[in-house]
């Protein structure tokens, strides 16, 4: 009998040279790890590095619709493209970011103005038309900033979840993410804290406040992210507190039992709606 291979049947890679399989089939510890390694290769490739100070300095500045429209353009970052937005191996222009976002000219020339102004995007004529950058002082997609605080936020189940949400729902999304704890997931005002029973959660009200948006206008938003499962709230007494799905945000290099518990949470409440 020839050498066995370890294939990931979803990807087909071969992982082969990661793991023996002599003896060691049945573990379930084993099997854990090759999940969590189908999870990582899956997913590595497709992450924007997403950096809290910058955020915050502007998050009050910018609408929910800018801040959704962050969200529209950030799958366009390319591996080493200096934060060049690109799509089908060509820059993008005004007129494809006005179908991307889904607003007419004005609205979209609006809407890049604001981003340029306040430092998000950058914009670069070529010939007569321009060309958009993504500032790496805020994003980066294949580098990382050594000693920043970010968090990673995943492709495939962001694009998924606003798929046919509104730009200001999608906004919600982007201002939480210097709030998203590195390792509980949940919103907080120290999302840094390593020791999780002095973490600062962040109610609705708390949430609001710092993202500077009336109560109101928060409370919609997280309930349509919430039916599409990207956040979910726990309870004790009448203090609320709101989970992260860790396929959304994440900040850790390898997953952990928590992990594991958070997303099965996020399964049995979606199995709970139907």
């Amino acid at each position: 009998m020839g050498d066995k291979r370890l294939i990931d049947v979803e990807t087909g890679e071969d992982l082969t040279h990661l793991y023996s399989l002599r003896s060691r089939k049945q573990d379930e510890a084993y099997r854990k790890k090759i999940e969590q390694e189908r999870y990582k290769s899956a997913n590595t490739k497709r992450w924007v590095a997403s950096y809290h100070d910058p955020i915050r300095a502007v998050i009050k500045d910018l609408s929910l619709i800018e801040a959704g429209a962050i969200v529209k353009l950030l799958p366009y970052l390319r591996f080493k493209s200096d934060g060049q937005l690109i799509n089908g191996g060509k820059p993008l222009k005004q007129a494809d970011i006005q179908r991307i976002i889904g607003k007419s000219r004005r609205a979209t020339n609006t809407i890049l103005g604001r981003l340029e102004a306040l430092g998000i995007i950058k914009v670069a004529q070529r010939g007569r038309s321009n060309e958009y950058y993504i500032s790496a002082e805020f994003h980066t997609m294949g580098d990382t900033k050594e000693g920043a605080s970010f968090t990673k936020l995943y492709q495939v189940k962001t694009n998924e979840i606003i798929a046919d949400l509104g730009l200001s729902e999608i906004g919600l999304l982007y201002k939480i993410l210097p709030f998203f704890h590195f390792s509980e997931y949940y919103l907080c005002a120290n999302p840094d804290e390593e020791n999780p029973e002095v973490i600062e959660h962040l109610g609705r009200d708390q949430l609001a406040k710092e993202i500077g948006h009336d109560r109101d206008t928060v409370t919609a938003s997280i309930a349509k992210l919430q039916r599409k499962g990207a956040i979910l709230s726990t309870k004790s007494g009448r203090t609320v507190r709101y989970l992260v799905h860790p396929d959304v945000m994440f900040r850790q290099t390898i997953e952990t039992d928590w992990t594991q518990s958070v997303r099965k949470m996020f399964a049995q409440h979606r199995a709970d709606r139907k």
